[in-house]
């Protein structure tokens, strides 16, 4: 099976269909971050051991495993299918799935023994009554959420292997169940009488239960939903323990820098954490870097993922011009949705996060400091998605190191700034500095990119980004005037909170689309892919008819 290049329409429909099941999870994940913060609030001592004991399963998943399936098992198991037979390709899988389940389980257990101590080390800067209260509330969460790292290696193993096959629709609807799940958790929490109600920092017994298994049971479900898609391209598990496979030896050897990457990162993480918790503010850092995510997470990953099969075998072939193409074709993609998205944040900040999370346990002022940590977070979102494309060419073409080189000295830069910018900023620093690190991460790995990649069209990519900039620029200023204009008579009811979004995103939206198309610039054409076709909607119905 040998992967074809990626034409512009076939690039465009991959990118857009992905995106718009992408978008689905992103918009049901908004709803689930409007439910987290209207049933636990987001400067309480419950969020705080929530949010700690939710994230901890996915940082020790990383850290392990994660990174090194998201990153490296999909060029390696292309290149095996590209170079060898498919039954070869399918055993490899099966042995990397088999070590993969061996290595999770026994991190589990480990994790969940020592579920104290990993509490005790992000909350080390509490102190007193309250401090020991949300660590035992902290830890309880903790050993129910660990096991979900199990059934996200399952789910990182089944997507690459969906994606080699150039299928990518389920493993971007998948976390839709997941959603619809926490979101029923925290509905439920809300509907169960008792302590969450009228104290701000207090779960009952029956609360505290249904937060625990519900989460863990999204999980499960986002990775169940993967397997009918997976069975029908013909892989089937068996037990392997072929662990001298080719495939298993060249993601290790690849893993080593990978893991490098991750480690840096978590302990970028910890001092989040660490420094946050001095005033409960992991919650409304959390809440922020779920908003700050969601334009990268709905088109940038879908770009990422519609090109990184490709390229993998356009690696393997040796096409460097081929290769070199669709890494500007993504960059120019991407900073065509993600400039526009970054400036709407900086200019709406405030009433998006009232609409958000202004509910329920939610004050004005926890509301007021998730929209200055967005702020911050959006400066850097650009170069964020930049550095996060330009990691998967490095692993496209099998060259790890480059990545965690660069990641760890943009790491070291930001726990610096961490402790300097939060003693300035408070939790707004920590943001600030974790968009400096990306901005300095961006801007190495393109300058190795250039000397890499010598026909790299660095020009025509400078103009595509201007020309994008422009029209970001200009329509941020328009959306900031609408929205304060139509702020002043309506912006203290939910509903005119809303109308204000709406009506700054869509004035926004319309300059941006007037500008770009003015420019002819082609990324216009993978918008166009959202807006179903009204010919093919009539020819359709007439085939019922």
């Amino acid at each position: 099976m040998t992967a074809s290049p990626v034409a512009r329409g076939s690039f465009a429909r991959d990118t857009a269909v992905m995106s718009v099941g992408t978008g689905m999870s992103r918009v049901t994940g908004y709803v689930r971050l409007f439910a987290t913060a209207a049933a636990l609030g987001t400067v309480t001592l419950r969020a705080n051991a929530y949010s700690v004991a939710n994230n901890t399963p996915n940082i020790v998943y990383e850290l392990i495993l994660g990174g090194v399936l998201t990153s490296i098992f999909v060029p390696v198991f292309v290149e095996r299918m590209t170079q060898r037979s498919v039954s070869e390709a399918w055993e490899s899988a099966r042995a990397i799935l088999s070590l993969s389940l061996v290595i999770l389980t026994g991190v589990t257990v480990v994790m969940i023994l020592a579920a104290p101590l990993i509490v005790h080390l992000y909350t080390i800067s509490l102190h007193g009554p309250e401090a020991d209260a949300e660590r035992e509330l902290a830890t309880f969460f903790l050993r129910w959420f660990m096991p979900q790292i199990i059934f996200y290696g399952i789910g990182a193993i089944a997507t690459g292997l969906l994606n080699a096959h150039r299928r990518f629709t389920a493993p971007m609807f998948a976390p839709v169940l997941n959603n619809l799940v926490v979101i029923a958790t925290m509905l439920a929490v809300i509907v169960l009488p008792g302590a969450a109600k009228t104290d701000p920092d207090g779960l009952t017994t029956a609360q505290t239960y249904v937060l625990a298994i519900g989460t863990t049971l999204g999980v499960v479900a986002m990775t169940v939903a993967l397997l009918p898609s997976l069975r029908a391209t013909g892989f089937r598990f068996r037990w392997r323990t072929a662990w001298r496979d080719d495939a298993v030896v060249m993601i290790g050897r690849l893993s080593l820098w990978v893991l490098l990457y991750v480690a840096a990162n978590q302990i970028a993480l910890l001092t989040v954490i660490i420094l946050s918790s001095k005033e409960t503010g992991y919650a409304a850092y959390v809440s922020a870097f779920i908003l700050f995510s969601l334009p990268h997470a709905i088109f940038s990953v879908s770009v990422m993922t519609a090109l990184l099969p490709t390229m993998a075998a356009k690696w393997s072939e040796r096409d460097r011009p081929a290769f070199a193409d669709l890494l500007s074709r993504g960059l120019r993609s991407t900073a065509f949705i993600i400039l526009p998205a970054a400036l709407g944040y900086i200019a709406l900040a405030k009433p998006i996060t009232y609409v958000t999370i202004r509910h329920g346990a939610t004050t004005a002022s926890q509301a007021n400091l998730v929209a200055g940590i967005l702020v911050c977070f959006a400066v850097g979102l650009p170069f964020f998605s930049a550095f996060q494309l330009f990691a998967r060419v490095f692993y496209g073409a099998q060259n790890a190191r480059a990545t965690a080189l660069i990641n760890l000295f943009a790491t070291a830069i930001n726990i610096a700034l961490n402790f300097v910018l939060f003693h300035l900023m408070n939790v707004r620093g920590l943001a600030l500095a974790y968009s400096i690190s990306y901005m300095v991460a961006a801007v190495f790995a393109f300058a190795a990119l250039r000397w890499w990649l010598p026909t790299l069209d660095g020009r025509g990519i400078a103009a595509s980004i201007g020309r994008s900039l422009v029209a970001a620029v200009a329509s941020a200023a328009v959306a900031f005037v609408v929205s304060r204009l139509i702020g002043g008579p309506v912006a203290p009811t939910f509903a005119g909170q809303v109308i204000q979004v709406l009506a700054g995103v869509a004035a926004g939206g319309a300059v941006f689309l007037l500008i770009t198309s003015a420019f002819r610039m082609p990324e216009v054409d993978i918008l166009r892919r959202f807006v179903p076709d009204p010919r093919a909607i009539r020819s359709r119905g007439r085939h019922r008819r």
